[in-house]
């Protein structure tokens, strides 16, 4: 452009210039116009892009509440799991599932003690005190 604002300038200082560059004065305002057209499609692009930055951010961040929401409801079915285990291993719910008494659906002992086995390898003690 700065070029072409040079030659323009001769010209009107009454400099003789060759063909090409009379035919780039010609132009002028064609490649200003394409000059001007090229900002701001680049202000269009980098509005787009930032708008995707924003959303891929945003996905990120739906995605990470997602995937905490799914740890979370791991977690508490895992501690579901425990608590009844653990219930398992108390005296009076062992008496009513020989039973089948008190809701309990009868269980035969050798089932009632693979229980009572698999409660005590996965549910770590608790502390009653804490």
């Amino acid at each position: 452009q700065l070029k072409l604002e040079d030659y323009k300038d001769r010209l009107k200082k009454g400099e003789a210039l060759n063909q090409d560059q009379l035919e780039a004065v010609e132009k002028y305002d064609e490649v200003v116009h394409n000059l001007e057209f090229a900002k701001e499609l680049q202000k269009t692009f980098l509005g787009l892009s930032q708008d995707l930055l924003k959303a891929q951010k945003k996905a990120q961040r739906r995605e990470s509440l997602l995937k905490l929401e799914a740890e979370k409801k791991k977690l508490r079915t895992i501690l579901q799991v425990q608590y009844v285990l653990q219930n398992f291993t108390q005296e009076h719910v062992q008496k009513d599932f020989k039973g089948g008494v008190n809701g309990a659906i009868y269980l035969p002992s050798k089932e009632l003690d693979y229980l009572i086995r698999f409660a005590k390898l996965t549910c770590p003690e608790r502390n009653e005190n804490l």
